[in-house]
């Protein structure tokens, strides 16, 4: 009992703390979101405007950086505004009326593009490139029959858009003959065999033989996943049935569903390849199973996790009792973690800008400071309490004047599952402001009884009864030895008063309550055998009559208390003497 009540008082400094911490953790959230912004407020007095140079023009085709000059390049063909798209082309002398033609031509060439625009460079300076020189960097190659042409982007200085990226001259050069020779190669076996019905209709720049071919691979992609799978497991079944072992593969664990998902993704991301949809849609569609495939690892990490966080809580009790709760706990911050981590790295595999929802999370994280502070106090009193070990899942507690087991411990709240099979929530920061007492920790029950005997009891059945009751006890193989007693605790008026004080070897209150029972019903039985009985409750009452006061002697007292009033005998000194001068 002192060691709970140091625990409940370490937890209660714990929580008086939390509302002090809880302004300086938002000042510390609030300056490191700060610091990733664009803006900050000065710190000391801004010197004088110095002379500006004029600001540098602003492109409105975004031109800036090699990857928003290529990706506009892909979305203006693949809307169909040729004009527009010619102005991401750098002119070639003697092409100049060309422009038109040559970004028909290049919008044709986009399904022999090979290249990954995710790598391309998003700084207006670009990346510098082994074989090229500053200004130039390569976004991929065009690959007709035999043939390959690099796609070289380089940095032109515009005298209305300022410094820009354009598709360089050289490239630009060699897309006549690409295209050519693409319009002279014989058809492929699966233009052949698939109806002009389909490769010639068009649905939002693909045809009706690419659409059903993406709808088709989706459940072929599941089914080679299922396929990998029984051939992969299917040499160590073939083992263990020889031996006659019990065999489970991995797919049929809780790891088998994120594992069979990451492998659908993967060749339903190949299919869509070879399918060649437009550049731009191969793009958009890559980001999004890019970011399925980090949800879908994710997912996997947290299952791995779990299983490992499960088999430490099995080893922890049978081992060493009274850690599975810290696990608990740990696992549901794991999980927390891993999400958070599987988002932000989703959203930088859409291609959005992740320091933007940093900064946003610190603003968050500002808001739940401030606006948090019970929360926060209700987690570091988990925490706290996880800790000091002051409780465990499954001990039997006492929490205010509520009594029961306990079924989990969060980061919030404790429940208590009480003997009527209520469930009792109570946040852990009030937890430390009740009171409360584990009883799990203890090895053994106090077994602490009282009971009477009747005021007629002679005095040889009165040690009757206690030698019978104390050989009772010793031989009691739940009772501990060397502890247990039975005396006479008071002798009253109607019965002599009997304490038994003795320690059963049981920490669980079932067992100790049978145990209870069959040493009273014992008790009982001796009782019986030495002749007497257990007290009743007994009650005295008393009936009386007063006479009252006799008239006659009142008459009489009343007359001599006035003579001796009348008389100089009953007056002090000082007043006799005023009266007679």
């Amino acid at each position: 009992m002192p060691l709970l009540r140091e625990n409940r008082q370490a937890i209660s400094k714990s929580l008086k703390w939390t509302r002090t911490l809880g302004i300086p953790l938002a000042v510390f959230l609030i300056v490191g979101s700060s610091a990733n912004s664009p803006a900050q407020l000065p710190t000391s007095a801004a010197p004088p405007p110095a002379k500006t140079e004029p600001s540098a023009p602003i492109d409105p085709l975004e031109r800036e950086t090699p990857r928003r000059a290529f990706m506009g390049l892909l979305k203006y063909g693949e809307r169909g505004d040729l004009a527009t798209a010619a102005r991401y082309v750098q002119a070639t002398p003697g092409q100049d009326t060309d422009m038109a033609r040559l970004a028909k031509e290049l919008q044709a060439l986009r399904s022999r593009y090979k290249g990954d625009i995710a790598f391309l460079s998003d700084d207006p300076n670009g990346s510098v490139e082994a074989g090229l020189p500053p200004g130039e960097v390569r976004a991929g190659v065009l690959a007709v029959g035999g043939k390959t042409v690099d796609v070289i982007l380089v940095r032109v200085d515009d005298p209305v858009s300022g410094k820009i990226w354009l598709l360089s001259k050289d490239t630009v050069a060699k897309i006549p003959e690409l295209y050519a020779q693409m319009e002279g190669e014989a058809p492929t076996a699966a233009e052949r065999i698939v109806p002009a019905a389909l490769t010639g209709r068009h649905l939002l720049g693909m045809s009706l033989a690419q659409w059903l071919g993406w709808l088709l691979s989706i459940p072929i992609s599941w089914f080679l996943a299922w396929l990998l799978e029984f051939l992969l497991s299917a040499p160590r079944r073939i083992w263990c049935n020889l031996r006659k072992l019990p065999f489970s593969a991995v797919w049929k664990t809780p790891l088998g569903m994120p594992l069979r998902c990451i492998v659908a993704i993967l060749m339903h991301g190949l299919f869509v390849y070879l399918l060649g949809p437009p550049l731009l849609y191969r793009v958009y569609y890559a980001r999004f199973l890019a970011a399925l495939l980090v949800g879908c690892f994710a997912w996997l990490v947290s299952r791995t996790m779990d299983r490992g966080f499960d088999h430490a809580v099995s080893r922890t009790r049978t081992q060493r009792a009274g850690g599975e709760s810290i696990l608990i706990v740990l696992r549901r911050l794991t999980r927390v973690l891993i999400g958070l981590i599987g988002f932000v790295t989703a959203l930088a595999a859409l291609g959005l800008n992740v320091r933007t929802t940093l900064a946003g999370l610190g603003i968050g994280g500002l808001a739940l400071a401030l606006g948090a502070q019970k929360s926060l106090e209700n987690i570091l009193g988990g925490v706290t309490l996880l800790m000091d070990k002051a409780v465990h899942v499954g001990n039997f507690c006492k929490i205010g004047n509520q009594v029961g087991t306990v079924e989990d411990i969060g980061l919030r709240s404790v429940k208590l599952r009480t003997l009527d099979q209520s469930l009792l929530v109570v946040p852990n920061g009030s937890l430390a402001q009740m009171q409360f007492e584990n009883f799990g920790p203890r090895r053994k029950c106090l077994l602490n009884q009282h009971f009477s005997l009747r005021i007629e009891t002679q005095v040889e059945q009165l040690r009757f009864v206690l030698d019978r009751v104390q050989s009772m006890l010793d031989q009691q193989p739940a009772i501990e030895t060397g502890t247990s007693r039975i005396r006479v605790a008071n002798f009253a008026g109607a019965a002599f008063e009997l304490e038994l004080w003795a320690f059963v070897k049981t920490s669980d209150w079932t067992e100790f309550t049978v145990v209870r029972q069959d040493v009273i019903l014992k008790i009982a039985e001796i009782v019986e055998a030495a002749g007497t009985r257990f007290a009743a409750p007994t009650q005295l009452t008393y009936l009386s009559r007063d006479a009252g006061l006799d008239a006659e002697k009142g008459n009489d007292i009343v007359h001599r208390v006035t003579e001796l009033r009348a008389s100089d005998a009953f007056r002090f000194p000082g007043e006799a003497q005023t009266r007679a001068e």
